[in-house]
């Protein structure tokens, strides 16, 4: 298998669960592989370059001297699939990402290395120990209190991509109970120089683009500062790119640097808002979001509609708190919502996350046999066990919601809302196809739910079979 040219190959490739396809569904909602672009642009020019990405093609083998994974939780098993098949060939593989960063132990079983951390910085180290015949089984990083990356090799991604992702920090000061950037990216928000992102912007093929940020403002004066000098530069640099990120309830605060994204280009915000009742906010551990005051939702989409920009507003379902009244409640309350489109997931307990600890400290997992079950940690599906409903119960109240979320009505009655609030036609578009896309990830032909199945249940148990080809 090993390759017979004279360059060594390095094959990158980007691993995508098989369960279910998620927010592969849609073209829109795929995302590139960034931090394999950025590895790649950091390897030796020797070097031959190869990149899989099964968001639009199935792994098919192809000869390496090297392969290099990076995986969520939910395609870990899928990532250990493909690394079994090289390793049986006597092919050395490198994993990194989130999950095995916060599972190396598990990941070791089934790599001969594993990159802990953000792997730019490691990544020479790397690919020198690997050609002296020295790989290490870990390689850990510090989090760096700047963020230091070459412009990622962009002509090895798919074409079909529609959004470019880019990013422009890294970090959160938040501990949010169930999310995992904190653990990954430190909780210090650490900005790239604004220089180079406007470089990599113009270099950018895609009129979307995609800014991976966790929140594109932040939280602090320094942060929105810094924003507001980022939106400047784009506006300044005469780049016209229709971009998305992600934000805080707070994104509205402040009315000029609204303005500002808006002129850079902004069109879409995603706003995580998870409940509209107090004691869930409580358990999520989103104080800022308590601060604002449910009360106060409408107030800051119609702020932010004011210049033009759509939201995206992303509901949680399965809190503790949560009870069939509750779920029906917040179905009414996102049909009364003057966001634009809904994110709807499930609360899963990712590794690494408060959540997690406290869910395995209680012994309530369903699904624990992992690193199989990992693939139904997809936040589509309840894996704990709940203290007022049975999984069965659960998924057929959730089921229920979906469909009061994601009917067509819902949806075509906000696109044309949209469009009259924001005197935006692309806005209204992008938002109207936005909330489309989600529906087919739960409606979707291999998505969840089916229209001969209302709720598509899963066996108990799943073996991770050989890969097959």
């Amino acid at each position: 298998m090993t390759s017979s040219k004279s360059k060594p190959t390095i094959l990158f490739v980007n691993p995508v669960s098989q369960l279910r396809r998620g927010f592969t569904i849609n073209r829109a909602t795929r995302n590139q592989p960034l931090a394999l672009g950025i590895l790649a642009s950091l390897t030796p020019e020797y070097y031959r370059i190869k990149l899989i990405d099964e968001n639009f093609r199935h792994f098919r083998p192809y000869d390496a001297d090297l392969v290099a994974l990076t995986a969520f939780t939910a395609n870990a098993p899928r990532a250990y699939q493909i690394a079994k098949y090289y390793r049986q060939k006597g092919i050395p593989v490198v994993m990194g990402g989130i999950h095995a960063s916060l599972c190396p132990e598990e990941a070791l079983n089934y790599v001969d290395a594993v990159v802990v951390g953000e792997a730019e910085s490691v990544w020479p180290q790397v690919t020198s120990d690997f050609e002296n015949g020295k790989l290490k089984p870990r390689y850990e990083v510090a989090v760096h209190r700047q963020v230091k990356q070459p412009l990622p090799r962009r002509d090895l991604f798919h074409p079909g991509y529609i959004a470019a992702s880019v990013q422009t920090s890294r970090g959160c000061p938040l501990n949010c109970s169930f999310c995992s950037v904190s653990a990954f990216n430190g909780r210090h928000y650490r900005f790239r120089p604004i220089e180079e992102i406007v470089e990599e912007l113009r270099n950018v093929p895609q009129n979307y683009v995609f800014f991976v940020d966790d929140n594109i403002i932040g939280y602090s004066s320094e942060s929105r500062e810094r924003a507001g000098l980022l939106f400047e530069a784009i506006i300044r640099s005469g780049i016209r790119k229709h971009w998305i990120s992600q934000a805080s309830i707070n994104f509205a605060d402040d009315p000029e640097l609204v303005k500002l994204a808006a002129r850079s280009g902004c069109r879409m915000v995603f706003i995580g808002v998870e409940s509209e009742l107090p004691k869930q906010l409580h358990e999520a551990g989103k104080t800022l979001n308590l601060h604002k005051g449910v009360d106060n939702y409408n107030e800051v989409f119609r702020k932010i509609h004011r210049q033009g920009i759509g939201v995206i507003a992303g509901y949680i379902f399965g809190w503790d708190s949560d009870t069939p009244e509750t779920m029906n409640q917040r179905v009414k309350h996102i049909r009364a919502s003057k966001a634009d489109s809904f994110q709807i997931s499930v609360l899963t307990p990712l590794p690494g996350t408060r959540l997690y600890t406290e869910m395995k400290r209680h012994d309530r997992f369903i699904y624990s046999n992992y690193p199989n079950d990992w693939q139904r940690y997809d936040f589509t599906e309840m894996v704990v066990k709940h203290p007022h409903m049975s999984s069965d119960n659960f998924n057929s109240y959730m089921k229920k919601s979906l469909a009061g979320i994601y009917s067509y009505r819902h949806i075509l009655r906000n696109f044309f809302r949209t469009w009259i609030i924001t005197r935006r036609w692309i806005t209204a578009l992008m938002l109207g196809l936005n909330f489309y896309h989600y529906r087919r990830i739960f409606y979707g032909e291999g998505s969840l739910i089916k229209d001969d199945n209302p709720y598509q249940f899963l066996p108990k148990t799943m073996d991770m079979p050989d890969l097959k080809l």
